[in-house]
């Protein structure tokens, strides 16, 4: 066979017929083209425009993370000082036995989280509350609102923050004995027979759940008989720890002019108790006022003290104020229907309180039926007080 062989001329020739063809195609496709540098990569290679847009994501997030740092670490500090200032104005209201040395420890302790964490008046301010949760257990409670600086841009966050803290001090309170009180009776009115009792009444709850409830050496004091009977013979106990001086009420229908019925049982007879209970910090008297009538030999049927109510408290600063507005002094006037003040000031040795009762449910609601003033307690120190933080 003899080889065939073509000139050197023709080679370069169809070498470059391929290669315009091929340039040729690229030209009529510019999309093929576009794909052959997306398949190698060549767009993907420029990623600064995918960092700019993750930041613009991600940012809010950083910066609240960064920011609740700060909210946090701030709102420790706070936090701190407020429970420092609690811990110290708890015990010292909490073994306060006037209500003037309470008022000062609240005013103290504004004072010193102003000077030690600055004015927060524009969140405000701070909030000081405290109250005896029983008779021997006396919680405070101090807070303030914290602005935030970013966490707020976290998603569900407020751009508030608020910080509180509490302290709860018991109180092993000073034990007194309490001597009875002087009387003073006012004119009364009714035509009903009514005799004040002296008791002492315990605010222990397992005393009030023996026979007599609580209610220890009941002795009359006075009543509106004419004249009024003398009771000076008779000498009320003094009250011991955790004890009030209380009164009772003895009412016997349409008996004023018949002493034969002052004390038979099976006359129209209504009985109430104050079973008074004496703030140990403040020294308010809070009058837990319960009633019903009594028959010789039935069960006794309570009387709705809430929706009757049948006694009038006011504390006078002096024996001549205890008198009537119509002579000068802060009293209601005989026989004007008004509605009962119940006394939420301090009754302190020196001061007086005055009772008025209505002696029937749903009566005239003038509460002169009897009238009595007595001084407020004068207490003696059987033994100190103590305190301690338990919470």
């Amino acid at each position: 066979m003899v080889p065939i062989s073509l000139p050197l001329t023709l080679v370069p020739t169809a070498f470059s017929k391929a290669v315009c063809w091929r340039e040729y195609r690229s030209m009529r496709k510019p999309e093929s083209r576009a794909k052959g540098l997306v398949r190698r990569g060549a767009l993907g290679a420029d990623k600064s425009g995918n960092v700019i847009i993750l930041f613009a994501l991600t940012a809010p997030i950083l910066f609240g993370i960064g920011g609740a740092a700060l909210d946090y670490g701030n709102a420790v500090r706070i936090r701190a000082v407020e429970q420092s200032v609690s811990d110290a104005t708890a015990l010292l209201v909490a073994g306060a036995d006037t209500p003037l040395a309470r008022t000062e420890g609240f005013r103290l302790a504004e004072a010193q989280l102003r000077a030690r964490l600055g004015d927060q008046s524009s969140t405000g301010g701070y909030r000081i509350s405290g109250a005896w949760i029983d008779s021997s257990n006396y919680k405070l409670t101090i807070s303030t609102t914290l602005k935030t600086f970013l966490v707020h841009l976290l998603p569900g966050t407020s751009r508030q923050m608020e910080v509180s803290v509490s302290t709860v001090v018991n109180r092993v309170a000073p034990q007194y004995a309490t001597a009875p009180p002087t009387l003073t009776q006012l004119s009364p009115e009714a035509a009903d027979y009514n005799r004040i009792y002296f008791y002492c009444y315990s605010s222990d709850q397992q005393r009030q759940q023996s026979a007599d409830r609580g209610r220890r050496g009941i002795t009359a004091i006075a009543d509106n008989a004419q004249p009024p009977t003398d009771y000076s013979a008779n000498k009320p106990p003094p009250c011991e720890a955790n004890e009030a001086p209380s009164y009772m009420l003895r009412n016997v229908r349409n008996a004023r002019t018949s002493p034969s019925k002052w004390d038979k049982d099976n006359e129209e007879v209504f009985i109430y108790y104050t079973d008074t209970v004496i703030d140990t910090g403040g020294l308010v008297q809070t009058m837990n006022l319960n009633g019903s009538q009594v028959f010789k030999n039935s069960p006794s049927i309570p009387v709705d003290t809430q929706r009757y109510p049948m006694l009038e408290t006011i504390v006078c600063d002096s024996l001549s104020a205890c008198v009537s507005q119509s002579l000068g002094g802060i009293l209601p006037n005989n026989h004007v229907t008004h509605n009962p003040q119940t006394s939420q000031r301090s009754c302190e040795e020196g001061k007086f309180m005055y009772y008025g009762w209505e002696d029937r449910p749903g009566g005239d609601r003038d509460y002169d039926d009897i009238r009595v003033v007595v001084s407020c307690p004068k207490q003696v120190k059987v033994s100190d007080k103590k305190l301690k933080i338990v919470q």
